[in-house]
């Protein structure tokens, strides 16, 4: 039978010899908090996005990869499952063909019109030209050369080896999850911008944690940088200096 996220979490922190007090003063999550986690009781937990944050953070205290260990809190909780799929929206504009449509007999007239009108012109063009003229003596065409492809560097089909990459094959941007998490015993003010709107601002308080998805790029400023974590997808980003500091993360980084 494999092992739980709370075992694997407990039996990890026993074999380093650290105590939850040692967890509670490096990661700054209450051991009350990380001892629900290592017994499952989930019911003692905040939300799950905050669960999530603390779950990263234990594992990088007990040197564990973060990915695995939220996908397996994720299938205790039954949170994967609860994901629904994007929908998009429906067609709303008319096939073509629809758009404009003529009644039968409108049609019908209209075509009639359209051949007296040609007949009358044909027939006023023949009056005025008289009678047909010979046809010309064909000509016999001048020979022509022929080019082997092989030889020809603009042959349709092939490429020039030398020659650059297109710019439609440069790398697609990969969207990211960002993740905002709030050490337990402090806060921040924040202002959160993704794909060039405003995600959030405000400030959150300890213990709190918010993820995005981002699909061109995510701009931060951060009031307190020392009471703040960030991730993008599992992996933490330093956060630079400033006064507040701003840290700006691309897609295509």
């Amino acid at each position: 039978m494999s092992e739980t996220l709370g075992e694997i979490l407990e039996r990890r922190r026993r074999s380093l010899g650290r105590s939850l007090a040692d967890a509670e003063a490096d990661t700054r999550i209450r051991a009350r908090l990380l001892e629900a986690l290592e017994k499952g009781n989930y019911e003692a937990l905040p939300s799950p996005a905050y669960v999530r944050g603390y779950v990263i953070s234990y594992a990088k205290f007990l040197g564990l990869e973060s990915a695995p260990l939220v996908e397996l809190y994720d299938n205790e909780t039954g949170r994967a499952a609860s994901v629904e799929p994007v929908r998009l929206p429906e067609q709303v504009v008319a096939p073509r063909g629809q758009g404009q449509h003529l009644p039968v007999r409108t049609a019908l007239i209209v075509l009639a019109a359209l051949i007296v009108v040609i007949g009358s012109v044909w027939g006023i063009s023949r009056a005025l030209q008289g009678p047909e003229a010979p046809p010309p003596i064909p000509t016999v065409p001048e020979p022509t050369s022929t080019v082997d492809p092989s030889e020809d560097p603009t042959v349709p089909g092939e490429t020039d080896p030398s020659g650059t990459p297109d710019e439609d094959e440069a790398a697609l941007p990969e969207p990211f999850t960002l993740t905002v998490v709030i050490a337990s015993d402090s806060a921040s003010w924040l202002r959160v911008t993704v794909d060039g709107l405003t995600a959030y601002e405000g400030t959150m308080a300890g213990g709190q944690s918010q993820e995005w998805e981002v699909t061109e790029e995510a701009s931060l400023r951060i009031g307190r940088p020392t009471a703040v974590t960030i991730y993008r997808d599992d992996t933490e980003v330093e956060i630079p200096e400033g006064d507040p500091p701003t840290l700006v993360l691309s897609a295509t980084d």
